[in-house]
């Protein structure tokens, strides 16, 4: 069971009774042609906040109306009178509804916003106008009030969407009074909301809603609840946003929709969703839960489309009339589609879906899984039942003295997988979209095996740590890198002191409660002292090493050149992504000067993609010292394989 959030209200001064019952007339908004309403269980007393705080709270709610309700995506900014961009495009002309006149109030802002429910083949869209008003203290008042109006552009109450109170107008009140510093605290105040700083200010805070009815006469708990949730969470969120400092920000906030904008991803998964959720759902074959699975790939794969139509100009099956399998000889956009490989391609839903939207590319991993027969023969052709022996290891136990120790005739291929170097594209030099979801094992060895592929320029990629391993295989916890290489040359070798063992030995809880503290205060990096953001990172550090984002600097923050993390939109604690190679083989970003040009470093360099491959020797050799050097760490990669193929168990 979900835990109950601790209600944010004074409960103890509501009356209990339904709220037909208590509602009296606002006398902030109504007038003899328009009839408005409110109840005192509708306003709460005795908050600290001031009405910027609260603007604040209201600007973040104007974009994330899922926060109010969960039928909703996110509301698309049609329209700011403040100049701020839009967040779409409307294809229509959409006019703002005119604003109230309210005494005292001066109107300050106006927004357009579009309504995005999750499900549009139940709930549709809604175009919403939201009037911001403000009065500030005078002479006659030491209040400061803050107001926003939001009303529905429909033309009666049957054209509004479930998840919309059914009510003309909806108006949202705060007001703020100053009082001497001497003043004790507010008496609906009964807990420190945010530390010291917030426990010494002094005020009185109210806030109220006040609405237009269709009728008084039936006002449905439906809609008591939702006024009720409405003025909760802006309580909450607002608190959460005065108890926050600057050195406890989320380490997720930099890379939250960094690379691709939110609503193209919602609305791309909204429609590979109603296309194909129910049906793999439906015919599900793995004992494990089919729709966290489904929803997580449909996450990936809606992220994947639009990454693509970005990078490489092409379009989804359903966008374009003719296949993009068969248009790689066309001179048009998806020409420029070079494939994609899928390594440990597990269930195989996401190679299932990008081969149904028409991106040709293919998907391996160490066993045949069960999902695999529910689907059409062509698309089983393309999951294929293969363990992948990295390439320096093979090179190493294929090497003399040791080729005996490879001799057993178990079907373990020892060279690099050949089917990786497919011509997928329609030009020899573009190598194929890497993808690495939750790959486990093969995690760490995604841009050695994208370079290995492509030395010159090393092949595009996207990899969804999840599970920690070394590049041996073996289950590691990757202690923080002191920096992340910026050049070619390898990192410093690891000293000994820098084992997976640093947690606290003793088990003391004020310890372990003590290091917690210790890693949010420090934001980004103290997040990378947790085993996935150490993983994550040391996914980072080797991508950089091997010469992704080389002379273009840092990029995790706003997506730009080199390598990026982004915060994947999918039903997954492990959903970061993390992207190399995305301008370098990018129709849209790509640079016209040559690389030589752009890298002048490397001009000295005779062979690049030379280089790349020793530093690839460089980084296993380095990596495998833990594991008693490259030929034990190989030796146990094939004895790991061979086992999964005699117990049909799972990893790669």
């Amino acid at each position: 069971m979900g835990r109950t959030k601790k209600t944010q209200r004074d409960v103890a001064r509501l009356s209990g009774k339904p709220l037909s019952e208590t509602l009296e007339p606002s006398l902030v908004l109504s007038t003899p042609s328009e009839q408005w309403v409110t109840s005192p269980d509708l306003t709460e007393y005795g908050l600290p906040f001031t009405t910027e705080n609260v603007r604040e709270t209201t600007f973040y709610l104007l974009a994330n109306p899922g926060l109010n309700s969960t039928v909703l995506f996110r509301a698309d900014i049609l329209f700011d009178s403040h100049g701020e961009a839009a967040t779409i495009q409307a294809e229509e002309d959409v006019e703002a509804r005119p604003a109230w006149d309210v005494p005292r109030f001066e109107l300050i802002r106006t927004v357009v916003r579009r309504l995005i429910p999750r499900n549009p083949q139940l709930d549709h869209p809604l175009d919403q106008t939201c009037h911001l008003y403000l009065s500030s203290p005078s002479a006659e008042s030491s209040c400061s009030r803050f107001m926003v109006i939001y009303t529905p552009h429909v033309c009666s109450k049957e054209e509004l969407p479930y998840y919309h109170p059914q009510l003309q107008s909806l108006a949202f009140q705060y007001e703020y009074a100053t009082q001497s510093p001497s003043s004790t605290t507010p008496p609906g105040l009964t807990e420190p909301v945010a530390g010291d700083e917030l426990g010494k200010r002094t005020g009185l805070g109210t806030m109220s809603i006040h609405f237009r009815p269709y009728t008084t006469s039936q006002i449905q708990p439906r809609l008591e609840r939702s006024l009720s949730k409405f003025l909760e969470v802006n309580i909450r969120l607002t608190k959460i946003s005065l108890a926050k400092s600057p050195a406890i920000q989320s380490p997720y906030a930099p890379i939250k929709d960094n690379v691709i904008p939110r609503h193209r991803v919602q609305d791309t998964y909204s429609r590979l969703k109603a296309t194909y959720a129910g049906d793999l759902m439906n015919r599900w074959v793995e004992s494990t839960e089919s729709s966290k699975h489904v929803f997580e790939d449909l996450g990936v794969a809606a992220f994947l489309v639009e990454l693509w139509r970005d990078m490489y100009g092409v379009v989804s099956q359903d966008e374009h009339e003719q296949p993009l399998a068969d248009s790689h000889d066309n001179d048009g956009p998806e020409g420029h589609f070079p494939g994609f490989v899928d390594i440990a391609c597990g269930n195989g839903v996401l190679v299932y879906i990008l081969l149904k939207e028409g991106y040709r590319g293919w998907g391996f991993d160490a066993r045949r899984r069960k999902t695999w027969s529910i689907f059409p023969e062509d698309i089983q052709e393309c999951l294929k039942e293969e363990i992948y022996i990295p390439k320096p290891f093979a090179d190493e136990l294929l090497s003399p003295p040791y080729p005996s120790s490879t001799s057993q005739n178990d079907g373990l291929s020892l060279n690099l997988n050949p089917n990786l170097d497919l011509n997928l594209g329609p030009q020899k030099s573009n190598p194929p979209f890497l993808i690495s979801n939750h790959a486990d094992e093969l995690t760490l060895w995604t841009p050695l095996l994208a370079t290995l592929l492509s030395p010159k320029s090393p092949a595009p990629f996207l990899a969804i740590p999840c599970c920690s391993h070394s590049l041996s295989g073996a289950r590691y916890r990757h202690p923080p890198p002191p920096s992340s290489p910026s050049t070619l040359e390898p990192s410093p070798k690891p000293e000994p002191s820098e084992t997976q063992n640093d947690n606290n030995k003793t088990g003391d809880l004020n310890i372990i409660r003590k290091t917690k503290q210790e890693a949010l205060k420090s934001g980004t990096a103290g997040f990378n002292k947790s085993t996935y953001g150490t993983l994550t990172e040391k996914l980072v550090s080797l991508a950089r090493e091997v010469g992704y984002g080389y002379g273009y600097g840092d990029a995790d923050a706003d997506g730009g050149e080199g390598v990026a993390k982004t915060l994947l939109r999918i039903p997954s604690t492990r959903n970061i992504g993390v992207l190399a190679g995305v301008h370098s083989h990018s129709r849209t970003f790509h640079h016209d000067e040559d690389e030589d040009e752009i890298r002048p470093e490397l001009e000295t360099e005779r062979n690049v993609s030379e280089r790349r491959l020793a530093i690839v020797r460089e980084i296993v050799a380095r990596e495998c010292v833990r594991d008693g050097g490259v030929y034990a760490a190989a030796k146990g990669w094939v004895e790991r394989a061979r086992g999964l193929k005699r117990d049909g168990g799972g990893g790669h």
